[in-house]
């Protein structure tokens, strides 16, 4: 099949109901994994039959569970999509013309709305001096706000659409597609760092729309786990040393350690547990070295 969507969705999620029916809209015939976990019980119905279903009662994590199902997808296009996420009819088919007719874009970034229609969610992810990730515009009015075309350095997963060949040109030293010792946060920064650094664009799509409802926003810090809290920092920091080239990485060092300084400065004092991320880093360094590796393959 031409296209395969990869779904991972944690417990019984209701809105998985709306993303399916919004999928088989705009593609009934696509090849959908699913996968659910910690789940427990019969599967319900869904509006739209999976080729591959999932299901298990542990939570092995996103990263892993998106790359179980990226490995099963088979076709020459992957769309990437949350539960949380409904696509606007016609986004989808305005990112494959887009793939198809420019072989040297690997992936689409949607631009991603908050369900009140009026909020900017996303519009790609860019990576800034000192390689804190941040989804553009996350928050804003909608209106007039980052309505060109433009590449970015990462599409967020919630939806995204990826070329298969610059997936299988941007694995990592242990054959990944996608990290699965991250769990959750950043997986889809360091994959699309890859994509770019296997030769391909990543484009965002202003015309390719879709809600999203995010399980935590800006200002939101607190409310997230402490145990998440940690491996954001700490995957940063393993996508920072796994694809970051090692004359940019000395050259930038003078911004990374006051910027790190102060920021564990004030971790101290309003989120200490959070420092256990430090530790966990310098422990996984040698199998991060060890992934920096890539297949590259200039499209």
């Amino acid at each position: 099949m031409p296209l395969s969507v990869v779904v991972v969705a944690l417990g019984d999620d209701h809105r998985l109901q709306t993303c399916l029916a919004a999928l088989r809209r705009d593609a009934p015939q696509a090849e959908l994994i699913l996968v659910e976990n910690g789940v427990h019980g019969d599967a319900p119905t869904l509006p739209m039959e999976p080729s591959r279903r999932i299901r298990r009662s542990e939570n092995p994590g996103f990263a892993a569970s998106a790359e179980e199902g990226l490995e099963a997808a088979s076709g020459e296009f992957v769309l990437t999509l949350n539960p949380d996420a409904t696509l606007h009819e016609g986004s989808l088919k305005a990112a494959l013309v887009l793939l198809e007719a420019e072989p040297e874009v690997g992936a689409v970034a949607f631009r991603l709305l908050r369900p009140d229609g009026v909020t900017l969610d996303s519009a790609g992810i860019a990576l800034g001096l000192v390689r804190r990730a941040r989804d553009r515009g996350m928050g804003r009015p909608e209106a007039g706000a980052f309505q060109r075309r433009e590449d970015v350095d990462a599409a967020c997963m919630a939806c995204a659409l990826f070329r298969s060949s610059a997936l299988e040109a941007a694995r990592d030293g242990a054959g990944e597609v996608l990290d699965t010792r991250y769990f959750a946060y950043k997986e889809d920064v360091d994959l699309g760092w890859r994509v770019r650094r296997a030769g391909f664009r990543i484009s965002y799509l202003p015309s390719a729309t879709a809600d999203h409802e995010r399980g935590w926003r800006e200002k939101q810090r607190r409310q997230v786990p402490l145990r998440l809290r940690v491996f954001s920092l700490r995957n940063r920091w393993w996508t920072i040393v796994k694809n970051e080239s090692a004359l940019s990485l000395v050259a930038r060092m003078a911004l990374y350690a006051p910027v790190e300084l102060l920021l564990v400065c004030r971790l101290l004092l309003t989120e200490p547990g959070t420092l256990l991320a430090y530790p966990r880093v310098m422990l996984g360094i040698p199998e991060t070295l060890r992934r920096r590796r890539i297949k590259v393959r200039r499209p």
